[in-house]
């Protein structure tokens, strides 16, 4: 009997010294060295997405100046700030080049768009912090032949370095008779502006009568202290052509 004791107690004794071996010395490096191949991995991971955004760059340096000259004329497309005499002068050189009158122009105050969907959602995102997407309305009454008044609206597209978007107008017999034309147009111009008045440019854009611009019968007036800023800005500037 005592001669069976002797290997059972060695085996016990190995069986506890494996457990012990196991969850005190190779279990917890196991897990060490699973943390650490995970850690090996995502820093690889790491490495990759760090050296294609160094890569990104060193091309975006290799094209800093085309880049900047594209910053630039998007900054003329929708400049800081309503700009209204610089693309007065815009218009104008367009008017000018197509053989046409321009009898008046009035912008309304920038509005900023509201989501037709949502419209609790947050204004339009011009990638810079502290500003926002806002379009000016704006009227203006031109006069000349058809074929010049389609020319004018050509080079709108064509020739002024301005976003603008023409939604409206109407076409009546001028003063002077045929073949001379009126032609009515109303639209916006885009531009940039600080985003701590974009509440109050909202709430002005969905209140009832919000001045937008409609050259037909029944149309909502531009206010009329832009009205005489843009007739003001336009003298100002004949003044200085003359």
């Amino acid at each position: 009997m005592t001669a069976y004791r002797v290997p059972i107690a060695g085996l016990l004794a190995a069986l506890m010294l494996t457990v012990a071996f196991w969850f005190l010395l190779y279990k917890p490096k196991t897990d060490e060295q699973s943390v650490l191949e995970q850690e090996t991995a995502d820093l690889q991971g790491q490495q990759v997405t760090l050296r294609a955004e160094v890569a990104q760059l060193r091309e975006i340096k290799k094209r800093q100046v085309e880049i900047r000259a594209q910053l630039a004329r998007l900054r003329q497309y929708i400049p800081d700030g309503p700009a209204q005499p610089r693309v007065i002068r815009q218009l104008q050189v367009s008017a000018d080049r197509a053989g046409i009158d321009i009898t008046s122009v009035a912008f309304g105050e920038p509005l900023v768009p509201v989501n037709e969907v949502d419209a609790a959602a947050p204004p339009l995102d011009t990638g810079d912090e502290g500003t926002v997407l806002a379009n000016i309305p704006v009227t203006m009454v031109i006069e000349g032949g058809y074929f010049q008044v389609v020319d004018f609206f050509r080079r709108l597209e064509v020739d002024v370095p301005r976003a603008l978007l023409v939604q409206n107008l109407a076409i009546a017999e001028a003063e002077d008779g045929f073949p001379t034309m009126t032609t009515t147009w109303g639209g916006q111009v885009f531009t940039v502006v600080p985003t701590s008045v974009p509440e109050e440019l909202a709430a002005d854009e969905v209140a009832p009568g919000a001045a937008q611009p409609a050259p037909s019968e029944g149309a909502t007036e531009t206010p009329a202290a832009s009205a005489t800023e843009s007739q003001s800005s336009t003298a100002d500037q004949a003044a200085e052509e003359s």
